[in-house]
């Protein structure tokens, strides 16, 4: 039950794997399960997302209900243009792999929708900035629970 905690609130808005990676360690799964479980659950969203913006953008924009969170993300992403007009899709990789607020899986999917990145592109890319979201994650947690000299 634990690890189907983890993975809800890993793929959930705004929680995403910065949320349920120190959830998972909090609840006594060990490092690597947590992480794990939290990766799969962030991962999951990916390619559902893109085809939900890709079937439905003008009802999240239009909608009473989706129309603030779409919005925040869609001018976080904008605001980011000159990132992804310099760098392409490898800024993606870096918007993603930073663990700040409104930085995950979901602000970049909407990104990749916004500059046209391919689902195969953007699915691996977001992956990867997950993967390393979660290592820049479960190693801060490890340092604040144990200190430097139990990460060695």
């Amino acid at each position: 039950m634990d690890y189907l905690k983890v993975f809800i609130l890993s793929a959930t808005p705004i929680f995403e794997i910065r949320g349920g990676l120190p959830l998972g360690i909090g609840l006594g799964l060990t490092r690597w399960e947590a992480f794990t479980i939290s990766v799969l659950g962030n991962i999951a969203v990916i390619i559902p997302l893109r085809f939900i913006l890709w079937k439905l953008e003008q009802f999240l924009l239009e909608s009473k209900l989706t129309s603030g969170l779409y919005g925040k993300m869609v001018r976080k992403a904008r605001s980011k243009k000159a990132s992804f007009e310099k760098y392409g899709k490898y800024a993606l990789f870096l918007f993603v792999a930073v663990p700040l607020p409104t930085t995950g899986a979901y602000t970049a999917c909407v990104a990749a929708h916004i500059f046209k990145i391919s689902l195969r592109d953007s699915f691996f890319i977001i992956s990867a900035g997950v993967v390393c979201s979660g290592a820049i994650i479960l190693t801060a947690k490890i340092l604040a629970l144990t200190g430097v000299g139990h990460f060695w």
